[in-house]
């Protein structure tokens, strides 16, 4: 037992879990955390293997997630089932979907960036609603309120990472899940009966024998675990500003040429992520860098360290818009990789874009910190920010 592993807590991570993150892949790439009750892998190689084995590591076991959404959604079943809903949607998110996408978050991203004020909050008045308006048209539910989205996603996401089993916590997240079936499930019985080409459409009919659908009871979790991701790009996006903030000359680099913007999403990704950790089942007894991992034993493949892996970026702990291309994990990997993954990345540059055309001297307010906290999900609750000139007197 590796003594520095036994003493890790919950609090800890969620405080800044990187310089914990960077001691395990030196000490214990792989390694049993007494006090979460769960096995931490760090190491880029580790975590792949974490992600792509199937038949040692399953997504298919008894969750938070599975107790909030349902039984069988995407992300939680394998084999057939899976790749049979994963078809079903796949072409929404497709590459060439990424210039639609790219269109409807612009559209939505403008009026918000126009009515921001000379001192903001950047998370809840901007990045938030504006990715939450262009995620909604994406995927086909334009009338639905842009507070409940934001609201169903925060409680959803809250409620799978309460490993401290706050009561309150799980019935705002299993509410919310409540909620999202009385409002779609008329959506679900009007697109059963006429075809609309949407998300929810896709879900109900696509690779069904002819005449037939499946059933609303059937989809549904797959699309509340759609719905929970609404924050993500904006989380994205947020940290991607912050990022840049705090490096002034590649803030000024972006400026002076916007299609760099990817580039920053893209090291941001690994630099920062909001997703920090995927769950995982051993099925079996596996030995992974030396360490027997029991079956049955929760596996948690850190994508947030393995991006930082000193074996594979060079100076990891420096954000670096100008890096040589090269994968990141900040999206997922393998066939449980994020539905969106296609279509984030641009989602993000184009709120990111929206904001800095309309407001391109934008600054950290120094008397208004930010909020950064979290592991599993590494959440940026404000951002504070300055618009206008720097220099002014406050």
């Amino acid at each position: 037992m590796n003594d520095f592993a036994a003493s890790i807590t919950f609090d800890q991570l969620g405080s800044d879990p990187y310089p914990i993150f960077a001691r395990l892949r030196r000490e214990a790439p792989v390694v049993l955390l007494p006090k979460l009750d769960l096995w931490m892998v760090t190491r880029w190689d580790d975590v792949r293997q974490v992600l792509s084995a199937y038949e040692s590591y399953t997504s298919a076991f008894p969750s938070l997630a599975t107790q909030i959404f349902g039984e069988r959604s995407v992300l939680k079943v394998e084999g057939d089932a899976h790749a049979d809903l994963r078809a079903a949607v796949d072409t929404r998110f497709a590459h060439e979907r990424i210039e639609r996408a790219t269109t409807l978050t612009r559209e939505a991203a403008r009026p918000y960036a126009g009515e921001l004020s000379s001192r903001d909050e950047l998370m809840s008045s901007y990045f938030e609603p504006a990715a939450s308006t262009a995620l909604a048209r994406f995927i086909g539910l334009p009338d639905v309120d842009t507070d409940a989205l934001m609201r169903w996603a925060r409680h959803l996401s809250a409620g799978m990472s309460n490993f401290i089993a706050d009561p309150a916590v799980h019935e705002q997240a299993m509410a919310a899940a409540t909620e999202i079936r009385q409002t779609i499930e008329p959506s679900a019985r009007q697109a059963a009966d006429r075809p609309d080409g949407s998300v929810l459409s896709q879900l109900l009919h696509s690779g069904c024998p002819p005449d037939t659908v499946r059933s609303a009871v059937n989809i549904m979790p797959t699309f509340i675990e759609i719905l929970s991701a609404f924050l993500e790009p904006a989380a994205g996006a947020g940290l991607t500003l912050l990022a840049l903030l705090q490096h002034p000359t590649q803030m000024q680099a972006i400026r002076d040429d916007p299609r760099l913007s990817r580039k920053a999403v893209h090291e941001t990704l690994r630099w920062l992520s909001p997703n920090g950790a995927l769950s995982r089942r051993a099925t079996k007894d596996v030995l992974l860098a030396g360490q027997i991992i029991p079956a049955g034993a929760t596996v948690m493949a850190v994508i947030a360290s393995a991006g930082r892996d000193e074996s594979i970026f060079t100076d990891p702990d420096t954000f670096d818009i100008n890096r040589d291309p090269f994968p990141n994990l900040g999206l997922g990997y393998s066939r449980h990789a994020c539905l969106a993954a296609p279509v984030v990345g641009a989602i993000i540059a184009a709120l990111l874009d929206v904001l800095l055309e309309q407001h391109p001297r934008l600054s950290l307010d120094p008397g208004r910190p930010h909020d950064l906290h979290g592991w599993k999900f590494r959440v940026l609750t404000n951002l504070h920010v300055r618009i206008g000139d720097p220099a002014r007197d406050w």
